[in-house]
């Protein structure tokens, strides 16, 4: 029983000092969500390959922690977003838990997923939030979706060439992607980008504590 205690006490201390990292101060509301997360991620696991990570301590480091690491480069006036990709609901769920005034889109094209993701919504009583099981290249064709969001993330769904394609129809002119880069995107990468319409507008490296030094987060703006 201790021993168990005390890895619960480590797993809390890893996502309140890796929030505050970032300029988050978790609440007890926050935490206790984060808890029961976490938990169903571990549950549902068992029967469905929903994520890599299996212990507590990777569902929050390169679960939540990594996701929370995006929330710097979200302007305070971005209200709706579109997450690509969704899966295990990294990163729109933690970005919603930290960001409770953010609507979410979550893209999804696996059924079993898409199930998992309308499960853990109804779990955490989030509002603002909708799941669509689907293929992205097809729903950024639709007209009711293209041009509506204020920010596109792609969290590791394809190359970022590929993500900044993704998301593109779904941002409005001067919307944002957040790209989760392995490194500080090159020359070469920033022009391909300007060849699709994206210009950098802010960047940030992830901090050690949050388990991928030298990784980046980059903010790219849709130019008209």
């Amino acid at each position: 029983m201790k021993a168990h205690r005390a890895r619960f006490q480590a797993s809390e201390d890893l996502l309140l000092s890796g929030a505050l990292a970032v300029g988050l101060e978790i609440t007890p509301d926050q935490r206790a969500a984060f808890g029961i997360y976490r938990e169903e991620i571990t549950r549902w696991s068992a029967r469905l390959s929903l994520t890599g990570f299996h212990q507590a301590d990777e569902i929050i480091r390169g679960g939540f922690l990594d996701s929370l690491a995006c929330l710097p480069l979200i302007p305070q006036e971005a209200r709706h977003a579109v997450d690509i990709g969704s899966g295990a609901g990294f990163p729109a769920i933690p970005l919603k838990l930290a960001r409770p005034n953010l609507s979410f889109t979550l893209v999804e094209s696996s059924r079993k997923k898409t199930t998992f993701l309308q499960h853990i919504i109804r779990r955490l009583q989030l509002s603002g939030v909708r799941v669509v099981w689907g293929r992205a290249e097809l729903l950024g064709q639709d007209p009711r979706e293209t041009g509506r969001y204020d920010l596109a993330l792609a969290r590791a769904v394809a190359p970022p060439l590929d993500q900044m394609r993704l998301a593109r129809p779904f941002l409005h002119a001067e919307g944002r992607f957040i790209l989760q880069a392995a490194s500080a995107l090159d020359e070469t990468m920033l022009e391909r980008a300007a060849g699709l319409g994206f210009a950098v507008a802010q960047e940030v490296s992830l901090a050690a504590s949050l388990g991928r030094p030298g990784c980046r987060v980059v903010a790219l703006q849709r130019l008209g």
